[in-house]
């Protein structure tokens, strides 16, 4: 009988990741590749996503067939690090295949981060305006032709520019376009974490940034990835945890805590994970590596630390390791100072807080710029979602008559994730049901007009063996954890009193009632998903509808995004004019920058009509 082969113990053979390739080397083996290789590039990345991948010490290799491999010497730092054994190599389609189908390195970190942080650039420098102009280009090439025609070529031209742009400085506009192309990898691999919608945003904020730089201004090229700096030593109490399933396939999870300010600070553990893998990690159950303390995230979200010279992120995220100085400490209850602390204020300071951090770019957000803090009575459910009665008991009138911006307001709570390996669903429909009537403290993240995505809660009939509250994304209701469903005590405004405004779209992608804003976003998506053929009809009947509500700036937006849609004229050769592409890129950024101020408008006026 014939043996099978043995493998030598130097060979892992459990499923192994390709190594992050930075986005020149990419860029210069899809650039080498002849033409006609060129057109067999995306069937081949996608079939490279299934060949076998090992790894042995430094080495990993790519076998895409018997007689084939390539190998790639971790770290991948230059082209000569990625071969292949192929008679073409390295003009080959092997070579360009896997590293096309890599993740794009991060750039590394400002050498001097205090130096980095307190002297931004004075001014732009004409290689910059220059590499703000490369992407751009590259950007707006992939607009004109949608998803389908950015493929693996359209993404080297983009990751060739983000080289030029991080060589420059352009910092924030490299980050954007590096996201871009990996949510254009992750639509051409029908990746279900793939979401138009965030594609949409950071089309938009690549094209804004490079339009800044270009313009002169200094500040929207960023800072370099920075290393933790001190903050001093810091009493924490654990807030709550959540799990991460991000689309770039990293998994892990994240603990919030608050200090005796209130101000709220993260430990964070993400890894890389395969799709296969990621549903099976038990994120919050991995233990936090912090100096002495040995606590799971579960844990700690309900315990204390005492840091000594803690080191943090400007965003508030905190260093962790062996390297750090940590005892635990006794935790705190949400209806206890310093925790309680966080639901004292308004409606008004909280979406201001939101919506004025989302101005500014991803390093120079606080990482819980986002989270809301709610108190309130659950009304039941509908087909949006969970409904929140949300109010301030202690500011409302002892007559029980509520003023204008004092009565309750009806909140839609949504799941974060819809990943059923996750109980975010689960756990919501079983408090609609189980427990309408009843008062909640909940921890959300501000989503929406009046909607939010459930994170955390708690409540006087949550039994004490939950440590104080439930983290929704990872710890299943079950019936006896939950109250018998009782109508409100009194009349609570509902949903059909109180009526959502918005200028979007629901989840399940239904208006909702409000002025037509949500016609601006689905051109401006329209356009992202099939480039400018989804300009060639209806914009005239969006154009009507908007003209019909009253929103002349709304109308002449999409009147020049349609016009730019179709234009297309030609050389004294007969060849399409590129400019063509860089109008309907000018046009497309004025729509969405309005849609986007537009918006935000419209949500906070959604969440001014009455205190939470």
């Amino acid at each position: 009988m014939t043996q099978p082969p043995v493998t030598p113990p130097s060979v892992t053979q459990s499923p192994v990741a390709l190594p992050p390739v930075p986005a020149a080397v990419t860029a210069d083996a899809v650039s080498v590749l002849p033409a006609r290789l060129r057109s067999r590039l995306d069937q081949s990345v996608a079939q490279a996503t299934t060949w076998p991948v090992r790894q042995a010490g430094a080495q990993i290799t790519v076998h895409p067939d018997d007689r084939t491999t390539i190998t790639l010497s971790t770290p991948v730092t230059t082209p000569a690090d990625a071969t292949c054994s192929c008679l073409l190599s390295p003009r080959c389609l092997h070579r360009a295949a896997v590293l096309s189908a890599a993740p794009v390195a991060p750039a590394e970190p400002a050498p001097n981060p205090q130096v980095a942080a307190a002297l931004p650039p004075a001014q732009v420098s004409d290689a910059q305006r220059d590499a703000a102009r490369g992407l751009w280009s590259a950007a707006a090439a992939v607009l004109s032709t949608g998803i389908p025609g950015a493929g693996a070529v359209a993404q080297a031209d983009l990751l060739r520019a983000v080289h030029q742009a991080r060589a420059t400085g352009l910092h924030t506009p490299a980050t954007y376009a590096i996201r871009v192309v990996e949510h254009l990898r992750s639509a051409h691999h029908d990746n279900p974490a793939f979401r138009l919608s965030t594609l949409t945003d950071d089309l938009r904020d690549l094209l804004t940034a490079c339009h800044r730089v270009s313009t002169g201004d200094a500040s929207a090229t960023g800072v370099a990835r920075r290393d933790y700096e001190p903050v001093g030593d810091l009493r924490l109490h654990g807030l709550f945890c959540e799990p991460v399933r991000a689309a770039t396939g990293h998994a892990g999870a994240v603990t919030y805590l608050a200090d005796a300010n209130g101000r709220l600070w993260v430990i964070s553990d993400i890894k890389p994970a395969t799709p296969d893998t990621a549903a099976q990690i038990s994120p919050t159950g991995a233990p936090v590596d912090l100096g002495e303390v040995r606590l799971s995230h579960h844990d700690l979200s309900r315990a204390g630390l005492l840091a000594v010279n803690a080191h943090a992120s400007p965003s508030g995220r905190l260093s962790h390791g062996r390297a750090r100085q940590a005892v635990r400490a006794t935790g705190s209850s949400w209806f206890d100072p310093p925790l309680a602390t966080l639901w004292t204020d308004d409606h008004r300071t909280q979406t201001d807080r939101w919506l004025q951090a989302a101005t500014l770019p991803d390093h120079a957000r606080p990482a819980t710029h986002d989270l809301a803090f709610l108190d309130g009575t659950i009304l039941g459910s509908d087909h949006r979602g969970l409904l929140l009665s949300t109010d301030r008991r202690d500011a409302l009138p002892s007559s029980g008559r509520h003023t204008a911006d004092e009565r309750p307001r009806t909140v839609v709570v949504t799941a974060p994730y819809d990943d059923p390996s996750l109980p975010y669903v689960a756990n919501l429909r079983k408090l609609a049901t189980h427990a309408t009537g009843s008062r909640i403290r909940l921890i959300a993240r501000f989503t929406g007009p009046r909607r939010v995505a459930a994170l955390a809660f708690t409540a006087g009939w949550l039994p004490t063996r939950h440590g104080g509250h439930l983290d929704l994304g990872t710890t299943s209701l079950t019936r006896t954890d939950l109250p018998t469903a009782t109508p409100p005590a009194q009349p609570i405004p509902g949903p059909e009193a109180e009526p959502l405004r918005s200028g979007g779209t629901g989840d399940g992608g239904e208006a909702v009632a409000g002025p037509p804003l949500h016609l601006v976003r689905y051109r401006l998506e329209r356009v992202v998903a099939g480039g400018r053929s989804a300009l060639v009809s209806g914009v005239a009947d969006d154009s009507r509808r908007l003209a019909a509500a009253q929103l002349g700036t709304a109308v002449a937006v999409v009147d020049g995004l349609g016009a730019a849609g179709v234009r297309r004229t030609r050389d004294v050769f007969g060849r399409l004019d590129p400019h063509d592409a860089e109008r309907l890129a000018v046009a497309w950024l004025t729509a969405a920058v309005y849609e986007l101020a537009a918006g935000r408008e419209m949500i906070r006026a959604a969440w001014d009509t009455g205190s939470l």
